[in-house]
């Protein structure tokens, strides 16, 4: 699959809103198991405004992933943690993950982050352990889900 990485832009926000929202939904239902109350938690945050605010604020880095018009991910990089790395359905498996993940790793070193932390969802952690995070404290419970708090040296590395 052939796509682009670039930095994202507010007005990205909607298009950014549906892949997590479809991502959520879709690729991450080992972690809600289709309960609707914790979704509804998950995704109340994930509003266009709020996408704004997060792509402009100036201590983050937000990518996407796309294809054309065609939105297939996002990352951001927020102080020294990756706040966000969500795939849309449709490009999975397909590099864009890992591509959106190299990427935001350089722009972490370019800013002087040496060390990316994480909190991964369950669907997630095979993804995040390949690509050389690993556990760096117990799992931690927010609105019904599980998340396991994950890091990686990155000098040298990205």
């Amino acid at each position: 699959m052939t796509f682009d990485i670039r930095a994202a832009v507010p007005e990205d926000a909607a298009a950014i809103r549906d892949v997590l929202h479809e991502s959520i939904r879709v690729c991450c239902k080992a972690d809600h198991h289709d309960d609707p109350a914790i979704v509804a938690r998950w995704l109340a945050n994930k509003t266009t405004d709020n996408v704004k605010k997060w792509v402009a604020a100036p201590d983050s880095v937000a990518l996407v992933a796309s294809r054309g018009d065609d939105l297939l991910g996002v990352a951001l990089l927020s102080g020294h943690e990756l706040a966000l790395c969500y795939i849309a359905s449709r490009a999975l498996y397909q590099g864009v993950g890992k591509a959106l993940l190299q990427s935001v790793e350089k722009a972490a070193l370019a800013r002087g982050v040496e060390v990316l932390t994480l909190d991964s969802t369950r669907t997630a952690l095979p993804f995040y352990t390949r690509n050389g995070y690993s556990f760096c404290g117990p799992v931690r419970s927010w609105a019904g889900l599980e998340a396991q708090p994950m890091t990686k040296t990155l000098r040298g590395r990205a």
